[in-house]
């Protein structure tokens, strides 16, 4: 005789199955979670730290030719020779480090602003709010958003031990460990420093100075001033972004108690902090095109890229001028075309020293 099914159970099963890919939200959800349009500025400043080795290997086997070779310039060709044998793999360990990096931030702000309440207005479609969507907010289990913050984290962490491993410098461990204190703390634990006006200072530090010097470090062995104009002026820039981002959310942030450093200074102060740090880094795009042009090379493109950096600058300050927050979407992405074509600018000059 066939026992007869328990229905009851199937029914238990079918339903916590549903309810966990409820919990877990669609695939389009995550896409957005990762926030791809944030990517390309990520890595960004390590191109701009791989363009800048060049000058430094230039400076390495410039040697005043005679003979005996001076033994200085026999050091500096060992040690270009050890650079250029690790050169493509540290700097593969450096992109996935910022790209990972980078997507654990947006993870662990996800996780964190989700579970203060501060995302609660972040349930809709990124069209209809021109705000992204958030997975916490949106219904995902914070848990499973945690997770993928740690996932990210550690692939970022393992790619940049690599690098470390590679070069030697294992003093740059704490320069790692420093970068995911800042990732975490940004807006998660209990005195978030996102809450109190520091984030674009986090932002210049880490995703400028770290992200631009650190590259050139590991590569080269030495940072020089190129590496250190290239460092401020995408620190600038990704403090731009985020500058403009939190200007975007300014009344939410107030009414959450998030103290963003936007709603703190108010719109117009914080508009005019925008236009201050894009000075330098289009004052420096502006200087390298004029230098390309009368050097002669490559300097039909620098210009070329030259005059796009100062028109996405532009149109980021005239939609900015502006009071609707629904435009600042426009402004954002455009803010985020500053630093590519900064970072593209670079590279290319970088290059014409070859």
């Amino acid at each position: 005789m066939t026992k007869p099914e328990d229905s009851t159970g199937q029914a238990d099963t079918t339903a916590s199955h549903t309810d966990t890919i409820r919990n877990l939200g669609t695939r389009s959800l995550w896409v957005q979670a990762f926030r791809p349009r944030t990517l390309p500025a990520s890595i960004a400043p390590v191109f701009v730290g791989i363009a800048s080795v060049i000058p430094v290997f230039h400076k390495l086997l410039t040697c005043v030719d005679i003979y005996p070779k001076p033994h200085q310039c026999v050091v500096n060709e060992q040690m270009y020779q050890q650079a250029m044998g690790r050169f493509w793999f540290v700097a593969v360990a450096c992109i996935v480090v910022a790209l990972f990096f980078q997507i654990a931030v947006n993870f662990a702000n996800d996780y964190s602003d989700g579970v203060r309440g501060s995302d609660n207005e972040r349930s809709g479609d990124e069209q209809a709010s021109d705000k992204p969507q958030r997975l916490v907010a949106s219904g995902v289990t914070p848990k499973y958003v945690l997770a993928a913050a740690a996932i990210s984290a550690l692939i970022a962490a393992i790619a940049g031990i690599i690098a470390i491993v590679l070069t030697g410098h294992y003093w740059f461990l704490a320069v790692g460990l420093a970068c995911l204190a800042a990732c975490w703390f940004y807006t998660g634990g209990k005195h978030p420093y996102g809450y109190i006006g520091l984030g674009e200072l986090s932002v210049f530090l880490f995703f400028g100075i770290a992200a631009t010097l650190g590259t050139q470090y590991l590569l080269a062995g030495a940072v020089d001033r190129m590496g250190i104009l290239g460092a401020i002026n995408t620190g600038l820039l990704s403090s731009v972004m985020l500058m403009v981002n939190n200007i975007r959310d300014i009344d939410d942030d107030l009414i959450s108690g998030k103290r963003t450093l936007a709603s703190r200074l108010g719109h117009t102060w914080a508009q005019r902090s925008v236009y201050l740090m894009l000075v330098i880094p289009v004052a420096t795009v502006i200087f390298f095109a004029v230098i390309s042009i009368l050097a002669g090379g490559l300097w039909w493109l620098v210009a070329m890229l030259a005059l796009l950096n100062v028109a996405c600058a532009t149109i980021a300050v005239r939609t900015l001028h502006g009071s609707n927050p629904h435009k600042f979407g426009k402004a954002l992405a455009f803010s985020g075309f500053i630093l590519l074509s900064y970072a593209a600018v670079h590279v290319v000059t970088m290059l014409e020293l070859l």
